[in-house]
Formats: C-alpha cells, sequence, structure tokens
C-alpha cells in the first residue's frame, strides 16, 4: 500500500503552540511527515539548527529538513510564489506528497504547485491565538504559548561580564531575587577550585568552563524565573585567554560564538568598586587589562550591552531602567 506524506513548513522563530497543531495533526492522518525548517536570520538570532531541533525533539516521528538557502521573501504576488513553489519542488523532487498542512493562506498555492491536497489546521487560530511575532515581542507573557525545551532557549538572558572583582557575582544574585528571575552561578569558579594548577588554568581547561558554564545555564533556564540572569559567560572565559595565552582556541572561539544568540543583552560591570583578589589571585593589575579585553569583544561582535557601575543599589536601579527600556 502506498505511503501517505505530509508535509509542512515555517520559521519556527519560535517553533509555539500553533505550530505544533499543524505537526501534530498532520501526524495522526499520515504515514510520513516532512517538516521543512526555513532560514529566519531577518527576524531572529536563533540558529536554524536549534529550531529544527525543537521540532526533532517534540516530533521524533517527523522527517526535519533544514532550508538554509529557502526564499525569504514573503508576500502573495506571482513572482514572490514562483519563487517559493520553484524551491520547493527542487527541494522535494522525488517525494510524491499526498498533503500540504499548514494554517496559512498559503496552503492555497503551494499545495496547488506540489500537486497536493490543501490541509488547512486552525486558519482562524481560534485553538491558539498566537504568531511567531508577537512572541518575539513579548516572551514573558506568551510563555504558555511555547513547550519548555523552545522556553529555555528564548527566555530572556542578561548577562554580567567584565574583568575580575567587578562585582557580577553579587549583581545577579540580586536581580535574580528582587526582580522575578532565575540565577546561574558562575561556572568557571567551582571547576576552579578543582582544576587550577599553580593559580592557572591551561587553555583546554578554559574550553571546558566555557562548556560546563552552558551546561549550568541549561539547567538554570528550566527554572519557574521570567528571565535569567547569568553571572558571566563565555565571553570572559575567552577574555582570560586572551589575557593568559594571547590567543584562543578554535575551540573556545567556537562556543562562545554559536550560543550568542542566547543572550538578550549583556551588562558590563564597571570596576569602580574595592578590589578583592579573587579566587584566582590575579591580582589587581589584571582587572582593568581584563576589563578592556570585555570591552574589545563586545565591540569586535557587535554585541548589545550597558554599563553599570555605582553602589549595589545603584547598579541594581541602573538594571531595572535596562530592563524597562528593552521590554525584558
Amino acid at each position: 500500500m502506498k505511503q501517505l506524506i505530509g508535509i509542512t513548513l515555517g520559521k519556527y522563530a519560535p517553533l509555539h503552540k500553533g505550530h505544533e497543531l499543524v505537526i501534530r495533526t498532520a501526524i495522526s492522518e499520515m504515514d510520513q511527515v516532512i517538516v521543512i525548517v526555513y532560514n529566519a536570520s531577518d527576524v531572529t538570532k536563533i540558529p536554524t539548527e536549534i529550531r529544527a531541533n525543537w521540532v526533532r525533539q517534540l516530533f521524533p516521528s517527523a522527517q526535519v529538513i533544514i532550508a538554509e538557502d529557502g526564499p525569504q521573501d514573503t508576500g502573495y504576488t506571482d513572482e514572490i510564489k514562483l519563487k517559493q513553489e520553484t524551491y520547493l519542488k527542487q527541494l522535494l523532487n522525488g517525494y510524491d506528497i499526498h498533503s500540504f498542512y499548514s494554517s496559512e493562506p498559503y496552503g492555497d498555492h503551494v499545495s496547488k504547485a506540489l500537486n497536493s491536497r490543501n490541509r488547512m489546521v486552525d486558519l482562524s487560530r481560534s485553538n491558539y491565538p498566537i504568531s511567531a511575532s508577537m512572541i518575539r515581542d513579548n516572551v514573558r507573557d506568551y510563555r504558555y504559548m511555547v513547550s519548555e525545551i523552545v522556553y529555555s532557549d528564548i527566555k530572556p538572558r542578561i548577562a554580567f561580564v567584565g574583568g575580575p572583582s567587578t562585582g557580577k557575582s553579587t549583581i545577579a544574585l540580586v536581580c535574580a531575587n528582587e526582580l522575578q528571575g532565575d540565577h546561574c552561578r558562575e561556572y568557571g569558579r567551582d571547576y576552579w577550585m578543582h582544576h587550577q594548577r599553580d593559580h592557572r588554568l591551561s587553555m583546554w581547561d578554559l574550553e571546558q568552563i566555557a562548556s560546563g558554564h552552558l551546561e549550568l545555564e541549561d539547567t538554570a533556564a528550566q527554572g519557574t524565573g521570567d528571565r535569567l540572569f547569568v553571572d558571566t559567560t563565555a565571553l570572559t572565559t575567552l577574555a582570560y585567554a586572551y589575557y593568559y595565552f594571547g590567543k584562543a582556541s578554535q575551540a573556545l572561539i567556537d562556543t562562545f560564538t554559536k550560543f550568542l544568540y542566547r543572550y538578550s543583552l549583556y551588562i558590563l560591570c564597571a570596576p569602580d568598586i574595592p578590589f578583592e583578589d579573587t579566587w584566582d589571585r590575579s591580582g589587581p593589575g589584571s582587572r582593568e587589562t581584563l576589563q578592556q579585553i570585555c570591552l574589545d569583544l563586545l565591540h569586535e561582535y557587535k554585541l548589545k550591552y550597558y554599563q553599570i557601575g555605582g553602589t549595589l543599589s545603584e547598579r541594581v536601579a541602573s538594571v531595572k531602567i535596562i530592563m524597562e527600556e528593552n521590554k525584558l
């Protein structure tokens, strides 16, 4: 007996309950379901592979195809429709598509181009009155419209960075307690206690810190808070690599750049508080140097950041203003 193949597509930026309904409906009706995930660099920093993994995790029986080179134009002009149809026919060459699933008007012309049934699912959005753009504009209020694995990736993350003894750990914890957030402590501090040798770490150690911190963040992001306040990131680890070795390994750079999308913004803590010799005993001279390296990296990678300073209460007040300005 001939297998029934269904297809659906989208940017899934982010994947929400409405998308899930479409995919779930297709799986319930078809023998095989193909989900095409398009590049969405025009609307989100989240890589296509991450968004594709959401689909894979929630719907393991679906076949996921990543369309990095898919057409970005949207609309219903003849030219745009032709681009979309031509691309899909080439991408799906060899597949006999029985049904095209969507909740969008484009289902009509795409299904005709694929010589398939136009299977509309909740076109009126009565089941889930939501769109991806609504979630992007207000992640916290629409948290209930996405699965937890998705929310952990799109949850607002505020990263505190800077040189040693600039108050990162203190401000991150206080903000989490006062501003309905979760807290991620600095993994490097834990690692240092067990792996340092003569108060120094190797490049390999720094790579382990960067990846270990990301795992710690993933765990912290599962909390019930509206935001995640992060005590340092791989940016700080990268700064230490340049400080100690004058260079960074490609593995460390890759870990840093791969997950830049996660952070809503960076907050650079000013070195305007009394210096306390940190756990690495790098001394007061390192603070200004590492601070400058962090600042250089923020500029080099064009990362959105704010600088805060002053007393703890002044810093917290500044963070509140910054979050209000950025709707976080």
